[in-house]
């Protein structure tokens, strides 16, 4: 793989089996597929080996530094097993305030952060911290109706 002007030598196996993009991306009929290097744009580096150390090396951690940027690729990848790993950390994490972990839940579709989220908010918690920021206009329908709802339940 070839990121910007760096060079990984990864297994094209290894990592359709961690992600259907890839595998697509390997084997699918594209002409990417007979190439000996193939091209990822629009992602750093450095982002990138976080995430490979996490597919390879399963004794890599995730941290309040890079669960962001590890979420966001393991999305783009549609990589399952490193999405739940990164939702089990923000749903332990004190790096992050209740605000932030609902954007996270809503932006990549994080179900069980959501409902955990939800559930454990009060009214106070919603009128502080969702309903009167600026970061609740950019909540998805989905997110909004659920934070309707929950309102109701109180």
């Amino acid at each position: 793989i070839k990121i910007g002007d760096k060079k990984l030598h990864v297994s094209k196996e290894y990592l359709s089996v961690h992600s259907p993009v890839f595998k697509t991306l390997f084997f699918g009929d594209f002409a990417e597929k007979n190439k000996e290097e193939v091209e990822i744009k629009d992602i750093v580096y450095e982002e990138f080996l976080d995430l490979l150390h996490l597919v390879y090396f399963r004794t890599s951690e995730l941290t309040d530094r890079n669960v962001s940027h590890v979420l966001k690729l393991a999305d783009r990848f549609q990589m399952a097993r490193i999405m739940t790993l990164c939702e089990n950390y923000l749903k332990q994490s004190t790096g992050f305030n209740e605000m932030k972990k609902l954007i996270f839940a809503d932006q990549y579709r994080l179900a069980f952060l959501r409902v955990l989220l939800l559930s454990a908010s009060t009214i106070f918690l919603f009128q502080l911290l969702v309903c009167s920021t600026p970061e609740y206009d950019h909540f998805s329908a989905d997110m909004k109706v659920a934070i309707c709802d929950r309102i109701m339940e109180l």
